[in-house]
């Protein structure tokens, strides 16, 4: 479990670093005033278990909603006893709901850095439904996250934030971290 952080909270640095900007002192002031479209698209995506495909699509000026359908992660597990360790992760079906708002958009477009297939920053407010073994899970989660593309297809994403659901056992509160790597088209 540590290594997963480590690996997350690494991923998630390198990521914050190459958004660094120049002060505004730095940069000509002739340079043309850049622009931004958010982009409505297609995309299958994974994450650390799962496949998803989903529709991104533009709603106002920084504002998108996104449909995802397909294998998610629903829980993992780790075994440990003094003769062996492993680990296990469940999947099922899960159909999900995401608004986000591009935050920093406009700001990047302003500094001359990539808004690509919506390179930015945003926040977002998800709302799942998953299906599993031991019955339907319905959950919400606002969290906060990072968008890069690297290529003219690929992106991908980092988000974090508090799990707030209802499943079989009752209401409950999980954090939730996620890495998710797509290609958009």
């Amino acid at each position: 479990m540590k290594r997963v952080i480590t690996i997350i909270s690494i991923l998630l640095c390198g990521i914050t670093l190459s958004a660094k900007v120049k002060p505004i002192e730095e940069r000509p002031q002739d340079v043309i005033t850049y622009s931004y479209n958010l982009r409505s698209n297609h995309s299958v995506s994974s994450t650390l278990l799962g496949l998803e495909y989903s529709y991104e699509g533009k709603v106002s000026d920084r504002w998108t909603l996104i449909g995802r359908a397909g294998l998610v992660p629903i829980g993992f597990n780790l075994y440990s006893s003094p003769g062996s360790t492993y680990f296990s992760g469940d999947m099922g079906f899960g159909l999900t709901f995401e608004g986000r708002w591009y935050s920093n958009i406009a700001k990047r477009a302003a500094y001359g850095r990539s808004t690509y297939n919506n390179s930015s920053d945003f926040v977002s407010l998800r709302l799942r439904g998953t299906t599993s073994t031991d019955g339907i899970e319905v959950s919400f989660t606002p969290s906060y996250g990072i968008r890069r593309t690297f290529g003219r297809l690929w992106f991908h994403e980092a988000t974090f934030g508090p799990k707030i659901g209802v499943n079989d056992d009752g209401m409950f509160l999980q954090p939730h971290i996620q890495y998710r790597i797509g290609l958009a088209f």
